[in-house]
């Protein structure tokens, strides 16, 4: 009897050991940070470089002759862009945790992690540094840097490590339970606002995107975080001085100026605040949606906004609203398109650039806002789309292969002018 129990209780050990290793087994991917000192990135040495390939194509910016093209996380490529048929890359600045740019009268303005710098580029060949302002802005979108694979979940941040300045992929072997408890978090954006520390354009002034969290009206800059718009007066304009900052109840992507207003698109619908002081952006209205991410971009009494799905986004659909703006105290939704997965959008008259992201660009003629899904003029497949620029009948459009422009003067005819590749 005794040797059955000992086999007894053989077996159950044998089976119990199984089962725990059985129970972490499972591998999973994730975003691993990529850390650097505070003291080491304040210290870095700015001077502009000569040009170089892209690597990552974010935000895209134009201003006069000249082309602006953010790589995530590493600096801005400076492209003269007088002939959008042959551009020519001149230089590159290297910012550490840049994301979003904005231009007005020869001053440039970039973010740099928390802080807000200025170059001056009367000479755009060679930007030179005249301003930094410290802890300019709350918090930074830490998965906005080179390396962040969006399909995949995050390692939680140690603050004590310093800065997030990249991220890579690593594969880790747990439990479900534990899966969910180390401190891995999917990227979306409530997250990393917790963690990451504590018509608008006129001839002086550059125009932005429809993903910008930067935007110039008159003499003031906007920077736009998930939870504030802070305002920077530019009439010094190579130093700004910093101005109020405005809480945003919703967590909040992107700002287009119209109007005297600000247009934001969050992740729970868009709002709309005005600049009667323009110091103090002042909440008019707003208009829900379910939660995704969602650029807008507005035209007459039109609002035109994108909502999409994804790690980043938590919500399920994929789609382009028209919303009547013609009281801007009762905004409504007047139609709605259902897209694959839409990004950054644009309009100019009748023609409205819609960039589906892995679906391509798509054209639509938006004359008739009930039917603009049956007047699609053009559709550019086998782009991973980002974000466009409509102007002055060129279209400049970021995507994940690089930088494209079209002549869209004829829009029956729409014609490629060129292609800047990413590394």
């Amino acid at each position: 009897m005794k040797n059955f129990e000992f086999l007894l209780i053989g077996v159950v050990l044998i089976f119990g050991l199984n089962a725990c290793q059985d129970k972490y087994t499972e591998t999973y991917q994730v975003n691993v940070p990529i850390y650097m000192a505070l003291e080491d990135w304040r210290a870095l040495d700015i001077s502009a470089e000569s040009p170089r390939q892209i690597s990552e194509a974010g935000k895209i910016y134009i201003y006069q002759n000249y082309l602006f093209i953010v790589d995530r996380g590493l600096g801005v490529h400076i492209v003269n862009n007088a002939n959008p048929a042959s551009p020519q890359n001149i230089a590159f600045l290297p910012v550490q945790g840049s994301v979003d740019v904005a231009v007005r009268n020869d001053a440039l303005y970039i973010d740099s992690y928390f802080d807000l710098l200025s170059f001056n580029i009367s000479d755009p060949a060679n930007p030179t540094l005249s301003c930094r302002i410290p802890d300019a802005f709350d918090g930074y979108n830490m998965t906005l840097m080179q390396g962040f694979n969006d399909e995949l979940p995050f390692e939680g941040i140690n603050d004590d490590n310093g800065i997030v300045v990249g991220w890579t992929q690593k594969e880790i072997i747990m439990d479900a339970d534990s899966y969910q408890n180390r401190g891995l978090w999917m990227s979306n954006e409530e997250n990393i606002s917790n963690w990451a520390g504590g018509d608008g354009t006129n001839f002086s002034s550059g125009i932005g995107g429809s993903m910008a969290q930067f935007t110039i009206t008159d003499s003031y800059l906007y920077v736009l975080r998930p939870s504030s718009i802070t305002s920077f007066n530019l009439d010094a304009n190579l130093c700004p001085e910093q101005g109020s900052v405005t809480p945003v109840n919703w967590v909040a992507e992107t700002i287009f100026p119209y109007n005297n207003h600000l247009f934001l698109g969050t992740t729970s619908g868009m709002m709309i605040f005005n600049l009667n002081n323009p110091s103090t952006p002042e909440f008019v209205s707003s208009i829900s949606h379910l939660t995704a991410c969602d650029p807008v971009v507005v035209q007459d009494d039109r609002a035109y906004v994108t909502i999409r799905n994804g790690n980043n986004c938590m919500g399920v659909l994929n789609q382009l609203l028209v919303i009547d703006i013609s009281n801007y105290n009762s905004p409504f939704t007047i139609a709605e398109y259902n897209l694959t997965n839409p990004h950054g959008l644009g309009i100019d008259g009748n023609t409205l650039f819609i960039c589906d992201g892995s679906a391509g660009l798509k054209v639509f003629n938006a004359e008739d806002d009930m039917a603009i899904a049956d007047n699609m003029i053009s559709h550019y497949e086998n782009i991973n789309t980002y974000d466009v620029i409509p102007y002055n009948d060129v279209l400049i459009m970021s995507a994940e292969e690089g930088i494209y422009q079209y002549d869209y003067s004829d829009p029956l005819n729409i014609l490629q002018l060129s292609f800047i590749a990413v590394n």
